[in-house]
C-alpha cells in the first residue's frame, strides 16, 4: 500500500513540476515602440528666446534580448533586420513592426542591446529650432552617424528592475530617447554662439562631427546613458 502511495505522490510531483515547466516556456507577444522625450530650454525672461528638440529619427540594424529569471530557463535572442528599420521618434511612427514572443514568468533583469546606424545611414537625427528675439527661427539639426550599440536596463512601470511577462496580459517595451538628458550640458549660450550655415537658402545650426565640434562632443559622451526601456 505504501509503494502505491508513493508511486501516486511521485507521480503528482513530476506532473506539478512539468506543468509548472510548461508554463514558463509559454509566449508572450512583447511589442515594441520607440519614442522621445522632447527637450524646450528658455533664455532671460521677456527675451524670447529658446531653444528646442522635438523631432528625431533612429535607424535600428539589430536589437539583442538578455533576460535573467530564477524560475525557468534564462532567455536570450539575438534579432537582426534586412534592412534598417526607421523609428520617428516625435510621431511613434516605424518603418517595420518589432515584436517578440518572449516566454512568460519574472524576470528580475532584462536587459536590451541596441544596434544603431549601419555606416551608410545615419545612427540618429534631431531636430528642432533656435530662436532669439525677434530674429529669424533658425533650424537645430544634430546626426550622429557613426554606427553605435547602446546597453540598456529595462524596468518596469513604477521603476523596478523585477518585470512580469504574462500571456494574459499584453505586453510593450517602450523604448523612450531621453533628449533632456541628452542635452543637458548644452546650454543657451552655446547655441547662440554656433556655427550657422545657409542650407536651402534658410539658417540652419548644423551638430555633426564636421560642424559645432564642441557641441557634438558633448552630445556624443551622453549618448550611452540617455535612452531607457519601460516595459508595461
Amino acid at each position: 500500500m505504501r509503494k502505491v502511495f508513493f508511486f501516486v505522490f511521485s507521480s503528482f510531483i513530476i506532473f506539478a513540476l512539468s506543468c509548472e515547466k510548461d508554463d514558463l516556456t509559454l509566449p508572450v507577444q512583447v511589442d515594441f515602440e520607440f519614442t522621445m522625450d522632447s527637450f524646450h530650454s528658455e533664455g532671460a525672461k521677456k527675451a524670447n528666446t529658446f531653444f528646442e528638440i522635438d523631432k528625431g529619427i533612429l535607424n535600428i540594424q539589430q536589437i539583442e534580448f538578455d533576460g535573467r529569471r530564477d524560475q525557468g530557463e534564462d532567455y536570450y535572442f539575438t534579432s537582426g533586420f534586412d534592412f534598417l528599420v526607421q523609428a520617428q521618434l516625435h510621431n511613434k511612427i516605424m518603418s517595420q513592426n518589432i515584436s517578440y514572443d518572449i516566454p512568460q514568468g519574472v524576470y528580475n533583469r532584462i536587459n536590451l542591446n541596441l544596434s544603431i546606424g549601419d555606416g551608410s545611414e545615419d545612427a540618429l537625427c534631431l531636430e528642432g529650432r533656435f530662436q532669439k528675439g525677434s530674429m529669424q527661427e533658425v533650424q537645430i539639426i544634430f546626426k550622429y552617424s557613426f554606427q553605435e550599440q547602446i546597453e540598456i536596463k529595462a524596468k518596469n512601470s513604477i521603476g523596478n528592475d523585477q518585470i512580469v511577462l504574462s500571456k494574459d496580459t499584453q505586453m510593450k517595451a517602450n523604448i523612450i530617447f531621453n533628449v533632456p538628458n541628452l542635452f543637458q550640458l548644452v546650454n543657451m549660450n552655446m547655441i547662440q554662439n554656433a556655427e550657422i550655415t545657409i542650407k536651402d537658402e534658410k539658417e540652419v545650426i548644423e551638430i555633426n562631427k564636421e560642424k559645432n565640434i564642441d557641441i557634438f562632443n558633448l552630445l556624443a559622451t551622453r549618448l550611452d546613458n540617455s535612452m531607457r526601456v519601460v516595459f508595461d
